[in-house]
């Protein structure tokens, strides 16, 4: 069965794997925005110090630390030493850290009202701009805890008895700014998500054998050797078959290579037909040649896969012009156990070998060989 590498059986990205792009395209962006939030907090945890009393500042800190220092300090750790694989690790502590700037940043604009201080809506400017945009959230997500924050502003705005006129103003900026962000947010998460999606679709498109569909020989040689190493390191056994169409030339010869191209066609269907998870892969690697891969089978299964090839494949009804064509295959397979070490290469040459044997001792018949 053709499997792409980042598609479902629909075509459809795996979010996952998007996931895990995302991450990528953005670690260092979003590295350097918890690392420069983490400094200008404690800038303004060290501004509260200069500008308030003690009974203040005491306070002010304390809520700093727990909501928003702490958590930094936390983060900066995960992403610069062990940084997660998907952009969606951390989100909920990252949303409710931003959650929690904003809400203490409106906290000790409350105190400073009560204790008639000047404190500026900078700093809810620089929050909204580093939870809307640099570190880039969910965006359903941001936009709530964002409309959150300007709710709890400006009820506490109103609460302190402020101009009307002021609170409408500084509302008015703060949800443009915020609307700014999330709208580059977005647009930059669906240029990357278009990036994603091109790449994927060059990539499957040079793995893909054009004629059958199924994988090709680069796709074969790169899958064979990660399927190898997953099933040496989990332990678990690994079958590989080789196909190869008995009399191909002679058919080419006499019918044409329209005849023939359709022939491989019916070839590949019937591999395809006995891939029915997505760790069975059927590849054409060159001319009438090609290749199934199967993890996690028992001899019992594979013997059974091999023989339905062959009298499949036998049992085809081609008609060119009311002749019939018979069609048949060799078949030679391996079969490594979970406890077998051996290299890719020498699997591919044991297969070999038996499609070899298979084909001398009068092909139409499959050989197979467990270790």
């Amino acid at each position: 069965m053709n499997t792409p590498i980042d598609f479902d059986n629909h075509g459809v990205p795996h979010q996952k794997k998007f996931s895990h792009f995302l991450m990528l395209q953005c670690l260092n962006a979003r590295r350097w925005a918890l690392t420069v939030a983490l400094f200008l907090y404690v800038a303004f945890a060290i501004m509260d110090v200069i500008r308030f009393p003690s009974e203040v500042y005491r306070l002010t800190i304390s809520t700093r630390l727990i909501l928003v220092i702490f958590p930094l300090l936390y983060l900066n750790f995960v992403y610069w030493f062990k940084p997660p694989i998907s952009i969606l690790s951390n989100v909920l502590l990252m949303l409710t850290t931003y959650l929690g700037a904003g809400l203490n940043h409106t906290f000790i604009y409350y105190i400073s009202g009560l204790y008639g201080f000047q404190f500026s809506q900078l700093g809810l400017v620089l929050i909204i701009m580093f939870g809307c945009l640099l570190l880039v959230l969910p965006i359903k997500s941001s936009g709530i805890v964002t409309v959150t924050i300007l709710c709890v502003y400006a009820a506490v705005t109103l609460y302190l008895k402020l101009p009307l006129t002021e609170l409408l103003f500084v509302f008015i900026i703060l949800s443009f700014v915020a609307g700014i962000c999330l709208i580059i947010n977005r647009v930059g998460q669906n240029s990357i998500y278009q990036n994603y999606l091109l790449i994927n679709r060059l990539y499957n498109e040079s793995i893909t054998d054009e004629l059958t569909k199924l994988n090709n020989r680069r796709a074969f040689q790169e899958q064979i050797v990660r399927l190898n190493a997953i099933a040496v390191r989990n332990k678990v056994a690994l079958g590989l078959v080789f196909i190869d169409a008995d009399y191909f030339k002679i058919i080419n010869d006499s019918f044409g290579h329209s005849v023939g191209d359709d022939v491989l066609k019916k070839l590949a269907g019937v591999i395809e037909t006995k891939c029915r998870r997505i760790e069975d892969i059927g590849f054409r690697i060159g001319g009438d040649e090609f290749a199934l891969i199967i993890c996690g089978v028992n001899r019992v299964k594979l013997e059974e896969i091999c023989l339905k090839i062959v009298t499949g494949v036998a049992s085809l009804n081609l008609n060119n012009n009311g002749k019939t064509i018979k069609v048949s295959v060799s078949v030679g397979a391996i079969l490594k156990s979970g406890n077998t070490n051996i290299t890719s290469d020498s699997l591919i040459k044991i297969a070999d070998e038996y499609l070899y044997k298979a084909k001398v001792n009068g092909k139409n018949q499959y050989y197979l060989k467990a270790i």
